[in-house]
């Protein structure tokens, strides 16, 4: 008689012991078998839990792990009703179910992911994901002189108006105006800033540039920003956050949060392909993220989607997992959209695999370094 496979879907909501047939009304048959199938992420088709430990709870509790493809076998499983608990901590619930063996028989098991973020930020997960040896579009910088432009200072938490030092900088073929506040004091300090952080921002992928109109610059001590809507990313010099980030090599990750802001926001964040996606994946890559889902969600993902498409092998193994396996369908949503990422071309597919230990909650420090959001300008 042929035996048709059984798939088995463990949803979020499941608990308790899920009983399954591999037959119909036939009677147990006395034998030994082999179960054999795959587990997958019951949120994306095809999605592969490596590592994932199968286990049965009758006779000799026998178990094995899944391999690179999410795949399993046992042999010599008694025939009759036995008891199987899958597993892939920390990502995935453990589903436990019971099948009636009756024959050599198929077992596909999709599980369910957690629904807990791992990373409470992404920005400072890892500064390894691009760095002063990757390439830079940086180019010219020109004094252009002084002039009355609106910035936003965090220090007073509103805009002002300024008779700023103006900069054209060039990165690639774009001109992005560079505006410091006249703290500053001279032409030459401002330059000096520019010369710190210009080479971390040529580094972005072209996406990330794309709306990139004016960088404001002030001292004191205040968070990054980033705005669509005047095509802007906010310094502050002297505080912490800004010098860890230049110190300890983030510049290039804030850069890539900021840039979301400023070029993918408008396009993405509130679009139906991302809003169903969000809700296909149901957890999101960081707290920030799930905290600020409208407004931080694109920003704190494009750093994942980067580095497990471009930039694979400078992930350890733990990273590779949480940014594979939490959000797939969002990570799909930016290969549909095929945004230009150069000069940076896609890496070749890379194996991963479960951990052996997984630490969670990933550190983040600093996740709510743009908190509060800046308002918009008067009439814009």
């Amino acid at each position: 008689m042929t035996r048709r496979p059984i798939v088995i879907a463990v949803s979020a909501a499941m608990a308790g012991l899920v009983s399954v047939s591999c037959g119909e009304t036939e009677p147990a048959v006395v034998g030994s078998f082999t179960l054999s199938g795959k587990v997958t992420d019951s949120r994306m088709a095809g999605l592969a839990i490596p590592g994932a430990a199968v286990r049965l709870e009758e006779g000799t509790s026998a178990s094995t792990n899944t391999d690179s493809l999410g795949q399993y076998q046992l042999s010599g499983v008694t025939g009759g009703k036995i008891g199987i608990t899958v597993s892939a901590p920390p990502s995935y619930r453990r589903a436990t179910f019971e099948v009636d063996v009756r024959a050599d028989q198929t077992l596909d098991i999709g599980l369910a992911h957690t629904g807990e973020p791992p990373f409470s930020g992404t920005v400072w997960v890892t500064p390894e994901i691009l760095g002063p040896d990757d390439p830079s579009s940086f180019g010219s910088v020109t004094h252009t002189g002084r002039g009355m432009r609106e910035i936003f200072d965090r220090r007073a938490n509103a805009w002002i108006t300024v008779n700023a030092y103006l900069f054209d900088v060039q990165f690639g073929e774009r001109t992005v105006e560079w505006q410091f506040n006249p703290e500053f004091g001279s032409a030459e300090a401002a330059e000096a800033e520019i010369e710190v952080f210009g080479p971390a921002m040529g580094r972005l992928p072209a996406a990330l540039l794309a709306n990139l109109q004016e960088v404001e610059v002030n001292a004191g001590q205040g968070a990054f920003g980033g705005n669509s809507y005047n095509g802007s990313i906010l310094i502050h010099t002297e505080d912490p956050g800004t010098r860890r980030a230049v110190n300890d090599g983030f510049l290039e990750e804030v850069f890539m949060h900021e840039g979301a802001h400023a070029s993918l926001d408008p396009d993405h964040a509130d679009s139906p392909g991302w809003r169903a996606a969000q809700q296909a994946d149901g957890v999101s890559i960081s707290d920030y993220a799930q905290d600020f889902p409208d407004r931080e969600d694109v920003a704190e993902t494009i750093l994942p989607y980067f580095a497990v498409r471009y930039r694979p092998e400078r992930l350890s193994a733990q990273l590779l997992w949480l940014m594979t396996r939490t959000t797939p369908n969002r990570l799909a949503y930016f290969d549909d959209e095929e945004l230009d990422m150069s000069p940076y071309t896609p890496q070749p597919y890379v194996v991963v695999v479960l951990p052996e230990t997984v630490t969670l909650p990933v550190e983040g420090r600093g996740r709510r370094f743009e908190d509060p959001p800046i308002p918009r300008r008067e009439g814009r």
